[in-house]
């Protein structure tokens, strides 16, 4: 596959689609703008450090952002394809946060296009990291629990061989509303893990970046399994 076999898909009843030839969404609304940099970096580290792993030809990736809205920054494409470069000043922050929507968006593309790759006969899993810094104020009827429903459906159609879902709190340690609020959807949803950033400078999100490079790389290993990994420790 390339970049030249991208194609737009809609999904039932969402205002989103997706873009298709790992997944991550990463919150942009305004108060994310004192670490945009960080964040930008952040992406970067992932990338490259994905690029080093032995199943580096085996991995795919789509980034998503969100604020009031939801923006893919690219759809589903192999890692190999995939440049820093591209990630330079990739966000921009503004706006309130769309959380909940985005969750379910970024969960319902993966298992749509799991189900591409699982009718053309190849083995399928996925990891979707969704890294935000605060509550959501902008999807309506979409709840926590709207994107436990779209999860648990995920699992049940066995399209994907497993799906991992880690949602990432970051610089939200000084909040406890906030700590709180994210620890609840985590529940409610019943995601994979929940894990907290007291905050958010340089080396914490390096060290971020780690984690996330390692829970794809360990993902990305179990395939075969038919199972999902061991959650990792931050």
């Amino acid at each position: 596959m390339n970049n030249e076999t991208l194609v737009t898909h809609s999904l039932t009843g969402q205002h989103y689609g997706f873009s298709a030839t790992d997944l991550r969404v990463v919150d942009e609304s305004g108060s994310t703008a004192g670490f945009k940099q960080e964040m930008e970096s952040c992406i970067q580290e992932v990338i490259k450090s994905c690029k080093l792993s032995p199943r580096s030809d085996y991995l795919m990736v789509r980034l998503v952002a969100f604020n009031h809205n939801m923006r893919e920054i690219h759809g589903f494409k192999q890692l190999v394809d995939c440049d820093i470069t591209d990630y330079n000043d990739c966000l921009n922050p503004g706006g309130s946060t769309l959380l909940f929507e985005s969750a379910k968006n970024a969960i319902s593309a993966t298992a749509a296009y799991g189900k591409q790759l699982n009718d053309a006969d190849y083995d399928v899993n996925a990891i979707v990291f969704i890294i935000t810094d605060g509550m959501d104020n902008e999807s309506g009827n979409i709840d926590a629990k709207s994107v436990g429903s779209e999860l648990q459906q995920t699992m049940m159609d066995e399209d994907l061989e497993s799906i991992m879902s880690i949602l990432i709190g970051v610089g939200v340690g000084h909040y406890s509303q906030v700590s709180g609020y994210l620890d609840g959807f985590k529940n409610d949803a019943g995601l994979s893990q929940y894990v907290e950033m007291k905050d958010a400078n340089e080396n914490t999100l390096a060290k971020l970046a780690a984690f996330i490079s390692k829970s794809v790389s360990s993902q990305s290993s179990s395939l075969g399994t038919n199972g999902p990994s061991q959650t990792l420790q931050f």
